[in-house]
């Protein structure tokens, strides 16, 4: 049967977005496409829960180990490369997963982008020195919630690019970025299959929590170690979840323990905000993680979308 749309695998950080992924793919001939912003990037294996080579090897998947931590790739070059690749997937009859947690980067490849003004380097280069400056990111992220009140609760303030992007777009526009609209939607969009996966609030933390601790014992310093030895310690990637802390502690600014209690916190928080986004997505399709009916209802779904 042809099967000419993507279905979307989604949730909190830690319900088991990949392995989910991973089954429905070899059930109903898939190809996963990542939608994580880190786990773009070359040499951030651990501290992205990125699938291991041996799995990746079993059926194809796209979209991983794509850049280096140096190169700029924002959410439209991801949406481009993207659409090119489920429409490479749909021409074949196979059925492309998305499998992630940045929506932002979903939103950019189901919906399409406002187009907003385009990157200023001076003024980018500015906003950064501001905020490598002590108590810097908190005052950007005030000035943000002063002229864009939306996007102030919407951004975390440690997220230090997208604070950046925002304020570039207000000075540069005159107009929130919050304002901007994205396009009506066009013939060349492709309907999806959206499908999140739930777990007790409980389950969830127990779920995060040793996750983190996991990824320490498996050498989350040592990575990151490796990784300023190539990259500068202002580049994107190395500004995350996880490896924010790991530098922290290859610098000598935290210890292993400060580091893995603050990286617990801040993805909790960070599940929170994806829970958020997705009880406000429209047309999501909730299964339960817990159960062990969850996959069998999801290829009841796909079998009913096409």
């Amino acid at each position: 049967m042809s099967r000419q749309f993507l279905v979307v695998i989604a949730g909190p950080t830690g319900s088991g977005k990949s392995d989910f992924a991973f089954r429905l793919a070899e059930r109903c001939n898939g190809e996963i496409v990542n939608y994580d912003s880190v786990q773009i990037y070359r040499g951030f294996d651990i501290g992205s829960a990125k699938p291991s080579p041996a799995i990746r090897s079993l059926l194809p998947h796209h979209l991983f180990d794509i850049a280096g931590a140096d190169e700029e790739l924002n959410a439209a070059d991801f949406a481009a490369r993207a659409r090119a690749i489920c429409n490479g997937i749909l021409s074949r009859n196979h059925l492309p997963i998305l499998a992630g947690g940045t929506f932002f980067y979903l939103r950019a490849l189901l919906s399409g982008l406002p187009e907003m003004p385009g990157r200023d380097p001076e003024l980018r280069g500015r906003l950064h020195r501001i905020a490598s400056a002590p108590r810097g990111q908190a005052r950007l992220h005030r000035w943000l919630s002063r002229v864009d009140p939306e996007s102030g609760r919407r951004i975390a303030p440690a997220d230090r690019h997208r604070v950046e992007r925002a304020l570039e777009v207000w000075i540069t526009s005159g107009k929130a970025i919050s304002s901007w609209q994205p396009p009506a939607a066009s013939a060349e969009q492709l309907p999806s299959l959206k499908l999140a996966l739930s777990l007790p609030r409980e389950e969830l933390v127990k779920r995060i929590n040793d996750r983190v601790v996991s990824m320490y014992r498996q050498g989350l310093v040592d990575e990151t170690r490796a990784l300023l030895a190539r990259y500068p310690e202002a580049a994107r990637p190395l500004g995350t979840i996880g490896y924010k802390e790991a530098v922290a502690v290859v610098r000598g600014r935290m210890t292993e323990e400060e580091a893995i209690a603050e990286t617990q916190r801040r993805t909790r928080a960070y599940a929170k905000r994806q829970m958020t986004w997705l009880r406000a997505e429209p047309g999501v399709h909730w299964l339960d993680a817990t159960g062990s009916e969850a996959l069998a209802q999801a290829l009841k779904l796909i079998e009913e979308q096409a």
